[in-house]
């Protein structure tokens, strides 16, 4: 059975509401000025995560090839340039979870159940030591100071 297209004024209301819709535009201060300036940085952190994804299945690769691969992977990882990327890519992850940590105590229901939450600089700091800790465990885990 063909499928017809749908009529271009289909979903047109059939009497004309008292307002009028002004046609879609972008603002003047898109995309790097005003408050837009921060948004585009915080969503730009995405293309390097995505860096970083596609060098893990790199190396997942490269370790299922043989040891020969694996150790030139491993070879490349010292280039200054990886290691560049690399200290632009904690930087990045630090401005993303900075953000994530600012807007979490606002994005709190009022109250749960009968308890309301904490204060936002208790939440603040928290977020901040559960984040250390794991980093100081997963630093001490890959340094192989546990487990290894």
């Amino acid at each position: 059975m063909a499928r017809r297209l749908a009529h271009p004024h289909a979903m047109q209301p059939a009497r004309p509401g008292p307002t009028r819709t002004a046609p879609p535009r972008m603002p003047a201060e898109f995309p790097m000025r005003g408050r837009y300036a921060a948004y585009v940085l915080f969503d730009a952190t995405g293309l390097v995560y995505f860096v970083l994804g596609l060098l893990a299945l790199r190396l997942v690769w490269a370790l299922g090839s043989g040891e020969a691969a694996w150790s030139q992977a491993l070879a490349g990882l010292h280039h200054p340039f990886t290691l560049a990327f690399h200290v632009f890519a904690l930087v990045c992850l630090l401005l993303a979870g900075k953000r994530f940590f600012r807007l979490f105590p606002k994005a709190q229901p009022p109250t749960i159940g009968p308890a309301k939450p904490p204060p936002g600089p208790v939440i603040h700091a928290t977020l901040y030591a559960v984040w250390a800790g794991v980093t100081v465990v997963l630093c001490a885990i890959l340094a192989g100071g546990i487990f290894g």
